[in-house]
């Protein structure tokens, strides 16, 4: 077993242990022997004061110059008390929850951690009201590599509900990632009056090493359930992170890829055959979020290319020699101070042109042969998600995180027509092959609607249908070369089967354990594939809705798949920074 999958499984433990004690009753969380962890610690008596005495003393001197008042702070009346006075309690509350931050890195970590210094009033964060938020963050640096930087996260709770059902959140941010190479995470209860008198309680609850956290959002709050276990922290720190270099530890990992179909009886057996993975492609730093797949064409010499998408760059490799081509960097063109998720990609039809829909709100355009970049689409305000191309490849099709879907016209370089989603952001597109139907993905809803294209005129769009069923963000669409069906994949971990002219829902099927993430249907229409956050690859009968097979491989979330034009060869990506070709023997 991986090291990271035993941190996992201890983690598991932990929170079953979370859920056993009371409050007053914390021996589970408490151990008396040397080196062992201890997940709770407990301050009161004297050493409580002694802090609280700190924090007022500190905080008299930092509120005497204190930020502007916030703009809903209560005006004066008879019962409320000026800014000045208010923002001096909150910053004893913060000194308080520094100074204990800092007894638990010095009792856990002892000397091998060191706090770097920052200003209170600056690193404080208040809400509109002038009230401490929840959250604060704190800086250290490991000692024997000093360019290696710590970040405590710390999460205020009321007691250990908040942990055992998850409750508790604590905010990441890009920049967390960027500046740090481990967040740990604490949480502290708010002061009761217990055996000892007057309690305050912290629980170091786990710890993540940022080259493990991958997300392509501003921010994301990340719960108990998803932490690695803190009894391995100080080992980590000790030995994964003090290499010059830290490596992936996805890549440490040895894993041996399995395919298993149904047996040679099966009846479906000659629809499904045999698999094997044939290649295991690496060269991204950071985890893989999308493909596409281009055929190649014998009149031009172009050859058959798959292209993949991660943070901050897109890859272009050969599919038939399993070799890297090229690469196109996203940094030079970077336009805000987010990095550039790449959460799309679309071959032309020509395959000379490759789009990439990204974070920073813009589509780029590259040319594929060059591997340079042609130009920068502006228009969606927010995050884009999804990107398809029209048939004939003269019209894009774009959509995000401000609900429209863009259709581009490419000789003018502007859009033509944007849909509005009304309530919801766009996650995933398809698109019929003749360009009249036009299939969108969001929270809990698909749309279908007709787009009609006449030649000289601008293009519009009628929604036919809303389609409901799946209860939470539906990630990838694919639809059948005749119209007829339609599949979607969810979060909620079902991947559905439509029929796409009257809404009729005919199969829901069922058999990941966590979100689905990509679907592909193959050419000859009888076979779905599946990825997904539990990093398998399902093949599923379409008509029937049986399965037909499960790969495993990979060690992260499976965000993509696509079959090549013979239907003999599957290539997946992942948040595991590899694409495996898995191959029809």
């Amino acid at each position: 077993m991986d090291w990271i999958s035993l941190l996992k499984a201890q983690q598991a433990d932990f929170l079953q242990r979370v859920k056993k004690p009371r409050t007053h009753d914390v021996s589970l969380l408490e151990t008396q022997v040397r080196g062992c962890h201890t997940e709770i610690m407990t301050f009161s008596g004297e050493a409580l004061e002694k802090m609280l005495t700190v924090a007022c003393q500190q905080a008299e001197i930092l509120g005497k110059n204190p930020p502007p008042t916030p703009p809903d702070y209560p005006e004066f009346s008879d019962w409320n008390i000026p800014f000045s006075a208010y923002f001096q309690q909150q910053v004893e509350d913060y000194i308080l929850r520094e100074q204990i931050v800092d007894q638990v890195m010095s009792q856990r970590l002892g000397k091998s951690v060191k706090k770097l210094p920052q200003d209170a009033v600056k690193s404080m964060v208040l809400d509109d009201e002038g009230n401490l938020r929840g959250e604060s963050k704190f800086p250290y640096l490991l000692v024997d590599n000093p360019r290696k930087k710590i970040l405590v996260c710390v999460a205020d709770g009321e007691s250990f509900n908040g942990i055992k059902k998850d409750k508790i959140k604590w905010s990441v941010i890009q920049e967390d990632l960027r500046d740090y190479s481990v967040l740990i995470f604490v949480c502290l209860f708010y002061p009761f009056h217990g055996e000892r008198g007057y309690e305050k309680q912290a629980i170091v609850t786990g710890f993540l090493p940022t080259n493990q956290i991958e997300f392509s959002e501003p921010k994301i709050y990340v719960s108990p359930s998803y932490l690695l276990y803190a009894g391995g922290l100080s080992w980590y720190l000790a030995t994964g992170i003090s290499k010059q270099d830290t490596p992936s530890l996805f890549d440490e990992m040895f894993v041996v890829e399995k395919t298993q179909t149904v047996p040679p009886e099966h009846p479906l057996k000659g629809v499904i055959g045999d698999w094997e993975c044939w290649q295991t492609l690496k060269g991204h730093s950071r985890g893989i979020n999308c493909l596409a797949f281009y055929p190649g064409s014998e009149k031009s010499g172009n050859s058959t290319l798959v292209a993949s998408g991660s943070r901050g760059e897109t890859k272009l490799w050969d599919l038939t020699k399993g070799e890297l081509v090229g690469t196109l960097s996203e940094h030079p063109w970077m336009l805000s101070g987010l990095v550039d998720e790449v959460n799309a990609l679309a071959f032309s039809p020509d395959g000379h042109t490759l789009v990439s829909a990204g974070a920073d709100s813009t589509i780029k355009m590259w040319h594929v042969g060059a591997r340079d970049l042609i130009d920068i689409l502006h228009k969606h305000n927010g995050m884009v998600r999804c990107v398809i191309f029209t048939p004939d490849g003269r019209l894009l099709a774009t959509g995000g995180d401000d609900r429209t879907i863009c259709f581009w016209d490419l000789m003018q370089r502007r859009v033509i027509v944007a849909l509005s989603l009304d309530d919801t952001a766009a996650h995933s597109l398809a698109l019929s092959p003749d360009g009249e139907i036009l299939v969108t993905g969001s929270y809990r809803k698909i749309k279908v609607w007709r787009v009609c294209q006449q030649e000289g005129r601008t293009p519009n769009a009628q929604l036919l249908n809303t389609l409901t069923g799946h209860s939470h963000i539906v990630c990838s669409l694919a639809m059948s070369s005749d119209r007829q069906i339609l599949v979607s994949g969810s979060r909620d971990k079902t991947i559905k089967v439509w029929q796409l002219e009257t809404g009729e829902l005919l199969h829901t099927l069922k058999g990941h354990r966590d979100g689905v993430y990509a679907i592909a249907l193959s050419p000859d229409g009888q076979t779905i594939a599946s990825g997904s956050a539990d990093r398998t690859i399902k093949l599923w009968h379409l008509q029937t809705g049986e399965l037909l097979g499960t790969f495993t491989g990979h060690l992260h979330t499976v965000t993509a798949v696509a079959f090549t034009t013979s239907g003999e060869i599957l290539v997946s990506g992942s948040l595991d920074k590899t694409i495996k070709i898995w191959q029809r023997s």
